[in-house]
């Protein structure tokens, strides 16, 4: 899928966005904003760089400037459902106008490393979660521009100290999509979300890019930095996650419905990508 640029704002250096809709937008994006996102409802699969994971409601995540990024509300996440609602709210920040004005007041090396940090996608966990989360509903409460101003600040003092995250996107990911290029990724982008729980063909995707396999191949992985089977195979162990957190399924059952066509594979994968075996993962999560 082919990230697009994403138009913000030319003034603000901060401002907040709530979005209420049946399915978040499914457009692979970036902007010149970082932004800290609190998904309140919906779940999903979310792509950041080159992380791709599955996503649920009350996850808050801190991310980078221009880092391809979108929340993907597949219709296996919802079955059959005709109320479908995704609700996040977001807090916009301009790192270049930010860091502009901090200047004025002594050294910001303490939040360039945060906006550097956030080049990779943080994950935030804990008491920070919670905080900055209750920061967050307070902004959207406030109609005052001075404590917007305090929020705000306060907001940046919290994610630069923190020690309570995980990065998303490995430490070599590099943002290489060019804004002259066509559509061809969308279209497989969408396909891959909806069809990844049954066997996909490489000649199959590569024809939905008018591409030969191996100019496809090529394409993608230069795209993406990963191949096309380590894609599905990340979408795959995402959505098994989640099963496995939320569903009391056999580890068996779970491997088919994530479209693994025996267990052997399917752990193999998993464990590629999780490091653990979904036996583990599952009681690692029932002793928390």
């Amino acid at each position: 899928m082919k990230p697009v640029p994403a138009f913000i704002s030319p003034e603000s250096i901060f401002f907040i966005r709530e979005v209420k809709q049946a399915h978040f937008p499914s457009e692979l994006h970036f902007h010149e904003e970082c932004q800290l996102a609190y998904i309140i409802k919906g779940a999903g699969k979310r792509i950041i760089g080159d992380s791709v994971e599955h996503f649920d409601e009350q996850e808050l995540v801190f991310i980078g400037s221009n880092i391809p990024h979108v929340w993907y509300n597949t219709d296996i996440n919802f079955p059959k459902s005709k109320k479908l609602h995704s609700v996040s709210l977001s807090l916009f920040i301009s790192p270049e106008k930010f860091i502009k004005h901090m200047n004025d007041f002594g050294n910001v090396e303490r939040i360039k490393q945060l906006f550097r940090r956030a080049q990779r996608g943080m994950f935030i966990t804990g008491k920070t979660k919670t905080r900055l989360i209750s920061l967050l509903k307070k902004a959207t409460e406030e109609k005052n521009s001075i404590q917007h101003t305090i929020i705000l600040l306060e907001v940046i003092y919290i994610l630069s100290t923190t020690e309570e995250y995980r990065f998303l996107a490995s430490s070599s990911y590099v943002n290489y999509f060019q804004h002259d290029e066509n559509e061809r990724m969308n279209t497989v982008y969408s396909f891959l979300m909806k069809s990844f729980n049954r066997d996909i063909l490489l000649a199959e995707v590569a024809d939905l890019a008018a591409m030969n396999p191996n100019a496809f191949c090529r394409f993608f992985k230069s795209r993406t930095q990963k191949t096309l089977t380590r894609f599905i195979n990340e979408i795959r162990v995402g959505h098994a996650c989640k099963l496995l957190i939320h569903e009391d399924k056999s580890i068996e059952h779970i491997a088919y419905e994530c479209g693994y066509n025996n267990v052997s594979n399917f752990n193999h994968f998993f464990k590629l990508i999780k490091k653990t075996s979904p036996r583990n993962y599952r009681k690692e999560l029932e002793i928390k």
